[in-house]
């Protein structure tokens, strides 16, 4: 043995091991730190940690075989420093290797998390005959910068397809997302839940446009139809409504009434339809600059084409939007309802317009209004997704919050692979107190956007409402890491609501109500959280100020399952609730529950 130690030492195994030993807890402590902030699962790190250990000896034996032995007889022979580092590199190149390994595993099963998820299984039930994706059309002009061209008609040619009734329409969200991915049809089918596609390409050239579509049946891979169209460019909205119908009539086996064509002109103007798409392309991101070009865009439109109702409801979306971003300007949100008054004048089945108006009304507590454009919704599409993304904000705000819920799932359903509507079925699962499930939504949220903060406030909720404190901990600490000190306060809030300190909770709440308006929490946040901790008081002097602002969200108060039902038995609250506005609100909520009692 004392011969085995001294060729060790004649090796120098004794410095490569203490190199190795500090190298590699250096590596894991600094991937302690990183592997969180890139999302990586906790299995992660352990699969890091084995393969340092595992590195060792390896390492180890690397070194004895490499180091020449001691001469017999003779001096023994030692390695030179340039040996060791060798050496310990070598270690450290095994170890690195199998991180990779451990994060390629980690990227590959988030991928396949994506796109398995919602994907049908053997249990799961047949997409509907009458469902279809409609692929983002390839751009045949030979020009990038037409790409919003082809995507703008793929778009419109989706809405034309989602408003009607009889075709369950996956959504643009989720659609779109297999842009330029050599996907499978089959996959694509079985992601978004459909049983066919469409796929196309568009070749624009000055004032003709080609467009070649084909339906394709996912089950097997046939055909159900295809055509080509070579026509001016001033009848593609006519082109639009011949492909929607042949689609509608190859996937229900007849042809539906006329519904696509409301409020469309029999022609438009090319310059009109080019700034009308041109204009979608800079809303979508919704940044600042691309919304206020946007706005310049679709004003041209309405003016280009004064009978072209889709021109009117972008123009007033886009003003809605612009409104967030120019405050001060008083004008945005008048310029907005006539923009949509006008939109639903000229087509009053346009479900873009009225779900903009529907927006707008819950805005201004204008409760009536508000009714009369979600029953029209409903009464047009009932299966829209545009229809039941409006319908979870309305019930929501109109005191039916399970209606709510069962409004965001379905959303979900026809938008897998969207990330607003995952958002609001975990925020719809928080306002029903059901925090567990409210986790998991959260998480797939996730998936769809890594490291978002607002959702991972509410995977903390989750999680601190559902006895799961240490992971509720771990992402306070996240959110301090990452000096996101407001998510962490309101974290901090959640767990000490859930490990039942209510006094640490109200201390919690205190220090961020005093840093209000600067904050990103509401009068009604403030006041439905001082009312789940238990600080009844400070609860309603924070509804004193919502209800001063006129803030609509108020009015979610009363359906928070998490708020202790001791708290409307209070003389205050009671007070509060006869004030006009309520009434007002409270009219309306009861003729909807009349409707609802009667199976409208």
């Amino acid at each position: 043995m004392s011969q085995l130690l001294k060729a060790a030492q004649a090796r120098k195994l004794d410095r490569i091991a203490a190199a190795y030993a500090v190298t590699g807890w250096i590596l894991v402590q600094a991937a302690s730190i990183t592997f969180p902030t890139f999302e990586a699962p906790p299995w992660a790190l352990r699969v890091f940690i084995i393969a340092v250990l595992v590195g060792f000896p390896l390492t180890l034996a690397l070194a004895w075989m490499i180091t020449p032995a001691p001469k017999h007889g003779g001096k023994i022979q030692v390695s030179t420093r340039t040996d060791i580092m060798l050496l310990s590199l070598l270690g450290l190149i095994a170890v690195l290797a199998a991180a990779q390994f451990a994060y390629e595993l980690w990227r590959v099963s988030k991928i396949a998390e994506l796109t398995t998820a919602p994907a049908a299984t053997a249990s799961a039930p047949a997409p509907d005959a009458a469902s279809i994706a409609v692929l983002p059309f390839v751009n045949m002009s030979g020009d990038p910068n037409k790409e919003y061209f082809s995507d703008g008609i793929s778009e419109e040619l989706l809405n034309d397809l989602a408003n009607i009734p009889a075709l369950r329409v996956a959504s643009r969200t989720s659609s779109f997302a297999f842009k330029g991915k050599n996907e499978d049809i089959k996959r694509i089918a079985q992601v978004l839940g459909v049983r066919a596609v469409l796929e196309g390409s568009i070749r624009e050239d000055g004032k003709r446009i080609r467009i070649t579509a084909q339906l394709i049946n996912a089950q097997n891979g046939y055909h159900l139809w295809s055509e080509s169209y070579d026509r001016e460019l001033t009848n593609v909205l006519v082109i639009q409504d011949e492909i929607a119908h042949a689609i509608t009539k190859a996937l229900t086996n007849k042809l539906l009434a006329d519904t696509t064509s409301a409020g469309k002109p029999a022609s438009i103007d090319p310059g009109a339809y080019k700034k009308y798409l041109e204009g979608q392309f800079f809303l979508g991101p919704r940044t600042k600059d691309g919304v206020t070009k946007a706005v310049a865009l679709f004003k041209e439109v309405t003016e280009l084409q004064p009978d072209f109702a889709d021109g009117f409801a972008a123009l007033g979306r886009a003003l809605i939007n612009h409104s967030e971003d120019f405050p001060e300007d008083k004008t945005l949100i008048p310029a907005a309802e006539a923009a949509l008054a006008r939109a639903v004048e000229l087509d009053p089945g346009n479900l873009s317009a009225l779900g903009s108006h529907l927006d707008l009304a819950l805005h201004k507590l204008d409760w009536t209004t508000a009714e009369a454009d979600a029953q029209r919704m409903l009464a047009i599409n009932p299966h829209s997704a545009i229809t039941l993304h409006e319908m979870f904000r309305f019930y929501q705000i109109l005191g039916f919050p399970e209606r709510a819920l069962i409004a965001a799932r379905s959303a979900a359903e026809l938008d897998p692979l969207s990330f607003v509507d995952k958002l609001n079925v975990a925020s719809a699962l928080i306002h029903v107190a059901r925090f567990a499930e409210a986790a998991d939504a959260a998480q797939q949220a996730l998936k769809l956007e890594p490291g978002q903060p607002y959702v991972e406030s509410m995977l903390c909720t989750g999680y601190a409402r559902s006895d799961r404190i240490a992971e509720a901990n771990a992402l306070a600490r996240k959110f301090a890491a990452r000096k996101l000190l407001e998510i962490r306060d309101g974290c901090l809030f959640d767990i000490a609501v859930g490990e039942n300190r209510l006094a640490d909770a109200q201390k919690i709440l205190d220090e961020v109500a005093a840093k209000f308006p600067n904050i990103g929490f509401s009068a009604t946040d403030l006041a439905d959280n001082y009312a789940v901790g238990g600080g009844f008081d400070a609860a309603m002097r924070w509804l004193d100020r919502a209800y001063a602002a006129k803030e609509f969200a108020l009015f979610t108060i009363p359906y928070d399952r998490a708020i202790p039902p001791a708290f409307f038995e209070t003389p205050k609250w009671k007070e509060f609730w006869s004030r006009p506005l309520i009434r007002d609100w409270q009219a309306a909520h009861d003729r909807l529950e009349a409707l609802f009692a009667r199976g409208g």
